[in-house]
C-alpha cells in the first residue's frame, strides 16, 4: 500500500463523517482515490477504468451529480484537517477560467480570455487558498453564475441550482468565497486577492475587502486610474493617474528591497517602488495632516525575477515594512505553482456537467485529494492530467492574468 494509499484510509472516516451512509462515505473514499490515481482527464469513465472497470462508472455519476450529499461540512473537515498542519499566513483568491465546448456545463458562459486574445464559452470560478510555507492547499471554491443561467427558468432547473444563488461580479464572487470560510477559521490573516481580469472592478474590491475588517492586496492593472497621496509625487497632479504612470515616477526613489529565500529559490522578490494612494472616489485632502488616511492604499510593485513580469498590488497594509509586503504576495506564486503541479493534475477543472451541486461536489473532493497530495508528500507522482491546450501567460498590460486556462470539453 502506498503511502498516499495509507494516509486515504486513515483519514477518510475523519474527512467524509458528515456523509450519512456508509456507502456514500465509501463511494467518496473511491472518488478521492480515482482522482489521485486515474491517468488523464479526471472523467467518470477514466477514473472507473482505474479503479473497478465500467461498472463503477454508474455510481461515480450518481454520487457527485445526483446525490444530495452536503459538501460544505466535508470542505469544513478538509480545513480542520489542514490549518492545523500547515498554518496558512494569508487567504488567496485565486480565479480560473475554464473553456469548454457547448453550452450545457453549469456555469458556462462567454467570457474573454486575455492570455489568447479571444471570446470563448467558458466556466469561471474562484477558489479560496490557504497561502501556507507548509504548502498551500484549496478550502473552497465558488462558481460564478451568469445572468443567463440565473433568468432562464429551465436552465435553473436543469441544475438545480438554489433559489438564492444570484448574479455575481467576480469581485462578489471572490468576497464571497472567502466570507464563506468559518469566521473562527479566517480569523485575521490577510486577504491576497488575485483575480484580476478585463471586468475587474478593483475600487469595488477595495470597498468589499474593507468591510471584511482584514488587511488585504488586491492585484491591480497597471491601467487602473487613482489619485496620488505621496506629497514627494505632487507633480503628477491632484486628478486620477495610471498605475503605470505613477509607478513609473516613482521608480527608483526608494531603494529596492531584497526579500531573503532558500538557496534553492528561483528568484529573489524586490520592492521597486511604493506610493500612497487612493480611489478616485475619496480625493486626497488639500492640506493632508502628519498621519495617514485611514482612505489611504499602499501601490507597490514586485519584481519577482528574470523572464517573469513584474506584479502591481493595492494594499490598506500602508506601514507594513516591504519585507512583511513582499512575503504576503508572494503566497499567490506559490499559490499557482500548487495549483499547476497538484489541483490541475488531480482534475479540477474535469467536471463537465450540469448539476450545479455536482460541481460543489466534485471541486470540494478534488480539495480532499489535494490534501492527501500535500499530506503524502507525493505531489511528484501524480500521474499527469490531461494535456493543456490554451495555457495563459502574466499579461505586460494587467498584471494578475496569469491563471492557467485548460480547454476541458
Amino acid at each position: 500500500m502506498s503511502g498516499r494509499e495509507e494516509l486515504l484510509s486513515e483519514l477518510g472516516a475523519r474527512l467524509f463523517a458528515s456523509l450519512p451512509r456508509s456507502d456514500q462515505r465509501r463511494m467518496a473514499l473511491t472518488y478521492v482515490r480515482g482522482l489521485l490515481t486515474a491517468r488523464g482527464r479526471r472523467s467518470f469513465r477514466n477514473m472507473a477504468a482505474c479503479l473497478g472497470g465500467p461498472r463503477l462508472e454508474q455510481s461515480l455519476h450518481h454520487f457527485v451529480s445526483c446525490s444530495t450529499w452536503d459538501w460544505a461540512p466535508v470542505a469544513r473537515a478538509v480545513a480542520d484537517l489542514m490549518t492545523p498542519v500547515a498554518p496558512p499566513g494569508g487567504w488567496v483568491l485565486r480565479s480560473v477560467v475554464t473553456p469548454r465546448e457547448g453550452n450545457s456545463t453549469v456555469g458556462v458562459h462567454k467570457r474573454f480570455l486575455p492570455g489568447s486574445g479571444q471570446v470563448v464559452n467558458a466556466q469561471y470560478a474562484v477558489g479560496l487558498w490557504a497561502g501556507s510555507p507548509g504548502g498551500c492547499y484549496p478550502l473552497a471554491w465558488r462558481l460564478l453564475l451568469p445572468p443567463e443561467w440565473l433568468a432562464d427558468d429551465a436552465r435553473r432547473t436543469r441544475a438545480s441550482i438554489p433559489d438564492d444563488r444570484r448574479s455575481e461580479t467576480p469581485v462578489e464572487c471572490a468576497t464571497a468565497a472567502y466570507l464563506g470560510l468559518a469566521a473562527e477559521l479566517r480569523g485575521t490573516l490577510p486577504i491576497v486577492m488575485d483575480v484580476c481580469g478585463p471586468d475587474m472592478d478593483t475600487a469595488a474590491a477595495v470597498h468589499r475587502l474593507r468591510a471584511t475588517g482584514v488587511p488585504f492586496l488586491v492585484r491591480a492593472y497597471r491601467t487602473l486610474h487613482l489619485t496620488v497621496a505621496d506629497p514627494a509625487l505632487r507633480g503628477l497632479g491632484p486628478g486620477p493617474v495610471s498605475t503605470h504612470t505613477i509607478l513609473a515616477a516613482a521608480e527608483g526613489s526608494h531603494r529596492p528591497l531584497m526579500e531573503p529565500v532558500p538557496p534553492d529559490a528561483r528568484a529573489a522578490r524586490v520592492l521597486t517602488a511604493a506610493v500612497r494612494v487612493r480611489s478616485p472616489h475619496h480625493p486626497v485632502p488639500q492640506a493632508p495632516g502628519s498621519g495617514h488616511d485611514p482612505y489611504d492604499l499602499l501601490l507597490f510593485r514586485a519584481r519577482t525575477g528574470p523572464g517573469q513580469s513584474d506584479e502591481v498590488w493595492l494594499t490598506d497594509m500602508v506601514d507594513a515594512d516591504p519585507a512583511t509586503l513582499l512575503r504576503t504576495t508572494a503566497l499567490a506564486r506559490q499559490v499557482d505553482d500548487s495549483f499547476r503541479h497538484v489541483t490541475e493534475r488531480i482534475g479540477i477543472r474535469d467536471f463537465t456537467g450540469r448539476s450545479y451541486g455536482g460541481w460543489n461536489r466534485h471541486t470540494t473532493l478534488a480539495s480532499a485529494a489535494h490534501a492527501i497530495a500535500l499530506l503524502s508528500d507525493e505531489r511528484k507522482d501524480l500521474p499527469p492530467a490531461a494535456a493543456s491546450v490554451a495555457e495563459s501567460a502574466p499579461s505586460p498590460a494587467g498584471p494578475g492574468l496569469n491563471s492557467p486556462v485548460m480547454s476541458a470539453s
